[in-house]
């Protein structure tokens, strides 16, 4: 098994994988980079074609890693076939910061095929550009800007949502 960075595993425990321990980050460090991978390829093109149905289709795959965990399209697609070409493990469920980042790519995505479904092309690209480049950074570092900012935002809705009950 290969040594796992420390860069690598604090990234990981920022996407909420902490409870895999050491050996289950290194484990997974490689497959955790697929969906993110194939994400971004797929967002490519349908930036490059400025294809609403391909954003659009992506924001849906997108918004299915939002719901459900363990059900996100291109997981299901890994843990049901290209695992068992590498050998690899199944991925594990995806945890809330990962998911809350799935929500942001899939609004800015939904902005994307909006944009060029109503013939504004470049507000598409502005849309769709920065979730490629998430993606891009994700699938090569692990390093994920959606659960970076889930953590001050969680705090907030914690910290809303304990006001709220203290004054009912």
């Amino acid at each position: 098994m290969a040594e796992l960075s420390q860069l690598t595993s604090d990234n990981l425990d920022k996407q909420g994988f902490c409870d895999l321990g050491e050996a289950g980050k290194s484990r997974y460090a490689r497959p955790l980079r697929f969906t993110p991978a194939v994400a971004t390829i797929l967002v490519v093109m349908g930036l490059i074609l400025q294809s609403p149905i391909v954003i659009g289709s992506m924001a849906l795959i997108g918004l299915s890693g939002v719901l459900f965990p363990r059900g996100m399209l291109i997981d299901v697609v890994y843990n049901l076939g290209i695992r068992h070409i590498f050998n690899s493990p199944r991925l594990p469920p995806t945890p809330t910061p990962r998911r809350f980042s799935y929500g942001i790519s899939t609004v800015w995505l939904a902005g994307s095929a909006a944009s060029f479904h109503f013939g504004l092309p470049l507000l598409g690209i502005l849309f769709g550009v920065p979730v490629a480049i998430g993606g891009t950074v994700l699938a090569t570092t692990l390093w994920c800007l959606g659960s970076w900012l889930y953590r001050p935002v969680g705090a907030l809705v914690a910290e809303f949502e304990g006001t709220r009950k203290a004054g009912k």
